[in-house]
Formats: C-alpha cells, sequence, structure tokens
C-alpha cells in the first residue's frame, strides 16, 4: 500500500471510497435511503472544494494496483473551540482493507501534517455509534465531547476523542 497526499485527480476515487465506507459503515445507523441516495457526483465536488482548502490536509493509500482504497483528511479544529486545534476530519477505507493496520499508517501521515502546521492537540469526531470508535480509543483518545446531531433525519450522537497533547496519539501508532 502507498500513501500519499490527495491530488485534484483523486476526487473520484476519494468520493467512491466515502461512499462506499458510509454504506458499509453507517448500515444500521442511518436510514437505508439516505445511504442509497449518496451521490458520486456531490462528493466529487464536496472533495474538488476540500482538496482547495487552504489549511484542509487530505491523504489517500492506495493498493498495489494505483486504485484509491482509503482516504483521511484533517486540519485546524471546525467549530472555533479556544481550547482545541487540529482535527482529523475523517478516516476511511474500503470495506475489504478494513481492520489491516493500514488505518494506524493513514491517520499517522495526518498526525504528522497537523504537527508540522503547529498544532498541540487533536480531536476527533465520530457517530457514537460508529464501529470505528474502539479506534480512536485503542489510539488514547478520550471521549471529550459529546452532542446530539440530525442526519438524515436521524437523533445521532457524536463524540469527540481527544488528545491533549497531540504526540501522545504517537505512543499508539
Amino acid at each position: 500500500m502507498k500513501i500519499r497526499k490527495a491530488l485534484e485527480k483523486d476526487v473520484t476515487g476519494i468520493a467512491h471510497v466515502h461512499i462506499n465506507s458510509w454504506q458499509s459503515t453507517y448500515a444500521g445507523i442511518l436510514p437505508h435511503h439516505y445511504l442509497a441516495s449518496l451521490n458520486i457526483e456531490n462528493r466529487k465536488k464536496n472533495w474538488q472544494r476540500n482538496l482547495n482548502m487552504l489549511h484542509n490536509s487530505t491523504f489517500v493509500a492506495e493498493n498495489s494496483h494505483g486504485e484509491i482504497i482509503g482516504f483521511a483528511s484533517g486540519g485546524p479544529e471546525q467549530t472555533k473551540d479556544p481550547h482545541i486545534q487540529g482535527e482529523v476530519y475523517a478516516i476511511y477505507f474500503l470495506k475489504a482493507y478494513q481492520r489491516q493496520g493500514l488505518g494506524r499508517q493513514m491517520i499517522k501521515a495526518v498526525i504528522d501534517e497537523l504537527m508540522k502546521m503547529g498544532h498541540k492537540n487533536l480531536i476527533i469526531r465520530a457517530l457514537k455509534d460508529n464501529p470505528s470508535c474502539g479506534f480512536y480509543e485503542a489510539l488514547g483518545g478520550q471521549v471529550v465531547a459529546e452532542k446530539s446531531v440530525k442526519m438524515a433525519g436521524s437523533e445521532l450522537i457524536e463524540v469527540g476523542y481527544g488528545w491533549n497533547d497531540i504526540k501522545d496519539i504517537l505512543i499508539h501508532l
């Protein structure tokens, strides 16, 4: 597997992974009709915009055939919380590539970039029912925030896993 910074030419691959991983990860959490309605063209537009954001850092993982099989992104904390500086916005892999240790490699690339940006601490937000929450806990994350969010007409709980010192996550990688 190869991890590299995402390029604009990667938006189709990123959008494909984004939709497929949401459909597998959030099945039974988000309504089926919502997951089925996810649109590749809309996701491509979103990712084109995201890749052009000044402080957004996105990485892709490619398999041996050069196909994008995962991505992760991060940058400044998005809610303007004065106590939190850095945030991992997303980390997703196609189901066939999950639980193989690739997430640790991918998140390290994002964390290294966040540290270069000068971020001293970190948060990763996830839906509480997301089966990947155990991954963030295994990386030493502690629940530091919890709030109700409405997604696709459903009331869900979002949790924030935090690290007071961004370097602490590296111990677990």
